[in-house]
C-alpha cells in the first residue's frame, strides 16, 4: 500500500475514535454508529482482513445500542 493511502486510513481511524468518544459523552447513537464504522473499517483494511468488513456495521449497531442503554440507566 502507498504511504499516503495508509496515512489517510489512519486519519479516518482517528476521526472515528474522536466521533465515538464524543458520541458516548453526548449520548448520540448516530455519532457512535458512524464513529465505530470510521474507526474499524480502516483498521481492517490496513490489516488485510477484507472478509470481515461486512461485520463492521453490525458491531457499530451493537455499540450504538449499548450507548443508548447506558443513557437510559443513568436517567432512571
Amino acid at each position: 500500500m502507498d504511504g499516503y493511502y495508509i496515512a489517510l486510513l489512519i486519519v479516518l481511524s482517528c476521526t472515528g475514535l474522536i466521533w465515538t468518544v464524543k458520541g458516548i459523552k453526548k449520548r448520540l447513537r448516530l455519532m457512535v454508529f458512524f464513529g465505530v464504522i470510521l474507526m474499524l473499517a480502516p483498521i481492517l483494511i490496513i490489516m488485510g482482513w477484507m472478509t470481515w468488513l461486512p461485520l463492521v456495521s453490525s458491531v457499530a449497531l451493537v455499540a450504538s445500542l449499548f450507548v443508548r442503554k447506558e443513557a437510559r440507566r443513568q436517567h432512571e
